[in-house]
This record gives C-alpha cells, sequence and structure tokens, in this order.
C-alpha cells in the first residue's frame, strides 16, 4: 500500500506541474512539492528525544519529478546543525557519515528511516516533544529550497534510538 500511494502522489504532483501553479495548492496534506521539478516532500517526522538529549534526526520521503534532482543541504531553528546522514555497517559495528548529497531519480522514492539515510539536529535548543511540530528547510540542486513542517512522534521501540554520538564516523 506504501508504494501505491508513492505512486499516486507522484502521479499528482506531475499532474499538478503539467496543469500549472492553479493545481499546485491541491497537493494532499503533508505533501510539498519542490519548485518545479516535480520533486514531492511527505511524511516528515522527527522522534522525541528524551531527557536532555542534545542530538536528535528527522526523517522524510521524497518522490523524483520528471528530471534527476539531490537533496544537498538541510538546516532547521531548533538545532545548531542540521546534516543528512547514512548509518553503515562497518566490519560489524554500526557507524554514521555525513552524505554530501542524496540523488532523487526520476519517478522514484527515497524514503529516510531510522537505521538508514535520516536527517542529524545536533544542538537541538530545546527536547522534540511527541505532538509538536517545527520547520525543516530542504535544499534541492535543481528545486532550491523548500520548507516543510515536522510532525514529532514519541518514541517507539520498533525503532532503535541508538547512541548517535557513539555511531558517528571519527
Amino acid at each position: 500500500m506504501p508504494c501505491f500511494r508513492s505512486l499516486l502522489i507522484t502521479a499528482f504532483a506531475a499532474a499538478a506541474l503539467l496543469a500549472g501553479p492553479s493545481l499546485h495548492a491541491g497537493l494532499p496534506e503533508g505533501v510539498v512539492l519542490a519548485a518545479d521539478t516535480g520533486v514531492t516532500v511527505q511524511e516528515a517526522w522527527a522522534r522525541a528525544t528524551p531527557g536532555a538529549a542534545t542530538n536528535g534526526a528527522a526523517y522524510v520521503t521524497l518522490a523524483g519529478g520528471s528530471q534527476p534532482d539531490s537533496l544537498v543541504g538541510v538546516s532547521t531553528s531548533v538545532a545548531a546543525t542540521a546534516d543528512v546522514h547514512e548509518t553503515i555497517n562497518d566490519n560489524s559495528v554500526m557507524k554514521m557519515r555525513p552524505v554530501q548529497a542524496v540523488l532523487i531519480p526520476p519517478g522514484q522514492t527515497v524514503t529516510f528511516a531510522p537505521g538508514g539515510t535520516h536527517i542529524m539536529l545536533m544542538g537541538l535548543k530545546q527536547p522534540l516533544t511527541a505532538g509538536q511540530s517545527f520547520p525543516l528547510t530542504l535544499t534541492f540542486a535543481h528545486a532550491g529550497a523548500v520548507t516543510v513542517d515536522v510532525q514529532v512522534r514519541g518514541m517507539h521501540r520498533d525503532a532503535p534510538m541508538g547512541d548517535h554520538d557513539q555511531m558517528h564516523m571519527k
């Protein structure tokens, strides 16, 4: 079902591009069209942070439009810095490392998820609390910058927190 939903949203975004600006406002709730490349940003969420944690993570789903694009930067007002990271298995040791760009092929979906590609929020200015939201700006090589509203969800046992500080590659 999630694949069908992604295809439906991508098709809707393509139709919006062909029909012109009047349809851009008709995208489903929570879906943001990045300029006229057809890239859509959907399902932006973050996990609530425990106690005095100073780092957190955010996740999005990016659906490619009619031409290739790349996510080349992220920023938010809730943290001192935000970067795209990937989790890798280095000789049975899980580590994270920064990623300079994430390719978004035309018509394909790139999903950021716990244990994989994610947006690291470092130097949180306050805890991320379930039920709240915050703005996140994603910068694309062709589409430019787009700001989305990230929904903070509760901590789930099926999505491990991990120790972000210990996983960073040095």
